[in-house]
């Protein structure tokens, strides 16, 4: 960015940051004084939007938006000085490659190890954003060298490798397998991992703590358990002192007998009636009954 272009690139930032994202909702606004008793966090989960989404909408906020507002230096709309500036001198092209001005385009880093200002290539592959990328047959020839690293932020899953300013190859990322994944989703897929690796963490330990709590107290039930059966044992032996040598035996026999079946429960208020036993018909006899006599009244 030149000196005169700068007011420029300035002046477009500040408009889509006035008249864009602080009113989209989800907005985190400017400061902690515009805020108030805004919660950020709250509203962008309300929100729901979406980089793809997001993304679309800032081009069409700069295309019929921006573009389309009158300005008051130069007096006229910025679509209008564009084509007029087009029809005058035409629009630059890339005499290059698609595939060069592709990588040109790309974010570049170069994250070396500050102790030997080289990136850490291992047998397993290249780390890189905090995951492994691989390349068979690159890696082993880049091993112990410098190389620059030039990504595009919308898509992770592959890094293009660069030595003394030249492209070598590429390298993949083994946790993507060849999905698109940006920057900010595998920010953001992080972020639920960590949370979701804590709550893990924490039912884990919650188990753990249930199985020794109950592996503590089965030992000391166990032992209460051995202690009683032990004083039973010693309660058996006294009874060669309480009863004579008949009755031991009587007794021993007893228990090695087996218990007699428990009488079937009888269901209802009432006993089942039995019938009884036919019996023969006796004589009745008739006993001698009073009459009653007429009372002779007056």
């Amino acid at each position: 960015m030149t000196a005169e272009s700068k007011g420029t690139v300035e002046a477009l930032f500040t408009w889509t940051t006035r008249k864009f994202e602080h009113r989209l909702p989800g907005t985190t606004k400017a400061t902690r004084s515009d805020r108030g008793a805004y919660d950020s966090a709250e509203e962008a989960k309300k929100a729901g939007i979406t980089l793809d989404v997001l993304e679309k909408w800032f081009i069409q906020a700069i295309v019929d938006g921006y573009m389309q507002e009158w300005n008051d230096l130069r007096r006229q709309t910025p679509i209008a000085l564009w084509e007029a500036s087009v029809r005058e001198k035409g629009v630059p092209r890339w005499m290059g490659s698609q595939d060069d001005l592709k990588l040109l385009l790309m974010k570049a880093v170069n994250r070396r190890n500050r102790a030997n200002g080289r990136y850490a290539i291992t047998s397993q592959g290249l780390s890189f954003l905090g995951r492994r990328y691989i390349s068979p047959g690159l890696l082993n020839r880049l091993r112990g060298k410098e190389i620059d690293i030039y990504y595009d932020r919308r898509d992770i899953a592959v890094i293009y490798l660069f030595l003394e300013g030249e492209l070598v190859g590429e390298a993949y990322c083994t946790e993507f397998m060849g999905q698109r994944v940006s920057i900010w989703e595998a920010q953001a897929m992080r972020r639920a991992d960590q949370e979701q690796a804590k709550e893990a963490t924490a039912k884990s330990l919650e188990s753990r703590q249930r199985i020794q709590a109950s592996a503590s107290s089965g030992g000391r039930m166990l032992s209460l358990e051995r202690k009683r059966l032990e004083q039973q044992r010693q309660l058996d032996l006294q009874r060669q002192e309480i009863h004579p040598s008949h009755v031991q035996a009587a007794l021993q026999v007893m228990a090695q007998k087996p218990q007699s079946p428990t009488p079937p429960k009888i269901s209802g208020l009432l006993p089942p009636a039995i019938p009884e036993e036919a019996t023969t018909e006796k004589e009745r006899i008739r006993l001698p009954v009073r009459k009653l006599e007429e009372e002779e009244h007056d």
